[in-house]
């Protein structure tokens, strides 16, 4: 598996499990490298925060695979689970929202700070990291040019800005391409995005993605999975609540949570760590050798 991710130099971290309750009131998933606590002193800042945004009505638990990966890469990795309530729909359902970004970092910054929390002073408070998938990778770009839009928005005033920290955005299946075929033209020079797509997904078109790709701001990539569909990234294809993929992966779901894991990673070690193994990988090699995975970065 590690030659069709092209990153074998990496060795994962042991990750651990935990929960938070964020400012916010949502619960969240919260995975880490584990670090005991006569270790901290060596550790300490040194984790980049990462926030998942799922997708809508997609339970935060579809991406534990995903985000343990992501973690053993060396990131606090934050899942939340944020429900909202819409008029004529008789339930709260999942649907993400751009001010989760900020109560997943103010809530890491109490965690960080509390000696009774596993995180520690192990979080790099200054580096963080947005991951969406579908609809909240769409939150997360807009989490990122601060715009606050009321669909996915209700901050007080209706204004938002992001945490100074949030220095890089990832996103797999979620474009800029509105209802009416247009692109929506936002600013993202506050912070790096890469855009990752399964090339079969029946959801969000690839084609989509590829439109929006002009519209960020560099540096900026395009990675393109082949054989994922929408669900590249959960745990399951197709998973209880989101709406269903039409097209079925031709590539099994744990090697595209590995592949999209590992490149994600790689993206935002580029950006954050200024890793040069990470800058080789996305820069010069572009992708996996055998052409799973395609990468466009300028």
């Amino acid at each position: 598996m590690g030659n069709s991710a092209g990153t074998d130099w990496l060795v994962p971290l042991p990750v651990q499990d935990s929960t938070m309750s964020l400012p916010n009131g949502d619960e969240a998933d919260v995975y880490a490298p584990v670090v005991s606590p006569r270790a901290r002193n060596r550790f300490a800042d040194i984790f980049p925060l990462a926030a998942l945004l799922q997708g809508a009505r997609v339970a935060n638990g579809q991406y534990r695979r995903f985000a343990r990966l992501l973690a053993s890469q060396g990131f606090v990795v934050v899942v939340p689970d944020h429900l909202r309530s819409f008029p004529g729909i008789p339930v709260p359902v999942r649907f993400s929202e751009v001010g989760v970004v900020t109560a997943v970092y103010d809530g890491a910054v109490a965690a960080d700070r509390d000696p009774r929390s596993p995180l520690y002073r192990i979080i790099d408070t200054d580096a963080m990291a947005m991951v969406g998938h579908s609809l909240g990778g769409l939150v997360g770009i807009y989490a990122i040019a601060g715009v606050c839009d009321p669909q996915i928005c209700s901050e007080p005033g209706g204004t938002y800005s992001p945490p100074t920290a949030l220095r890089v955005g990832a996103v797999y299946g979620a474009s800029l391409v509105g209802f009416d075929g247009g692109v929506i033209d936002l600013d993202t020079s506050r912070a790096p995005v890469a855009l990752m797509q399964g090339d079969l997904d029946g959801i969000v078109a690839p084609a989509k993605v590829q439109a929006t790709y002009p519209i960020l701001a560099p540096p900026r990539a395009l990675i393109a999975l082949h054989g994922a569909n929408h669900y590249g990234i959960c745990d399951d294809n197709n998973p209880v609540g989101g709406p269903p993929d039409p097209i079925d992966p031709t590539l099994p779901q744990w090697e595209a949570n590995f592949a999209i894991a590992r490149w994600i990673g790689l993206w935002l070690r580029a950006q954050l760590k200024d890793d040069p193994w990470a800058q080789f990988w996305i820069y010069r090699v572009g992708g996996t050798f055998n052409g799973v995975v395609d990468v466009t970065a300028d």
